[in-house]
């Protein structure tokens, strides 16, 4: 009597079992974690954007103000700007194409500009 008690939970646990595998096998990014690095990378594309957004900002603040060192200096910086927004957009596409490494490279690139902009529409004129 004790073996047929045991034998239906047993089957129930092998049962549950294979469902388990059969979900885990069906969504491979749930075993892999591809979907928590997405989630992880489109954190950094936003803080890019946001970086880009500020550094924007910065600038024109310098440049309504007059502050910035030369026409020359507000030119460049104004390059770089239109710069690091084509690099948001190839990084947004790189990221929707599941290329993270190179998403990670146009990120790196746009906060390196957005940083250098930042600095330079903070200097003043001399």
């Amino acid at each position: 009597m004790i073996q047929k008690t045991i034998s239906p939970n047993k089957s129930n646990l092998i049962g549950l079992i294979n469902i388990l595998t059969v979900l885990l096998m069906s969504n491979p990014s749930f075993v892999s974690g591809q979907d928590l690095q997405k989630e992880n990378h489109f954190g950094r594309t936003t803080q890019a954007r946001l970086a880009v957004e500020k550094a924007w900002n910065v600038y024109h603040d310098g440049a309504l103000g007059g502050t910035l060192q030369s026409p020359k200096v507000q030119t460049m910086l104004e390059t770089d700007l239109h710069k690091s927004r084509l690099l948001l957009a190839e990084a947004y596409d790189a990221e929707d194409g599941g290329d993270i490494k190179k998403t990670m490279k146009l990120i790196k690139n746009i906060m390196q500009i957005t940083h250098r902009v930042i600095a330079e529409s903070k200097v003043e004129k001399k």
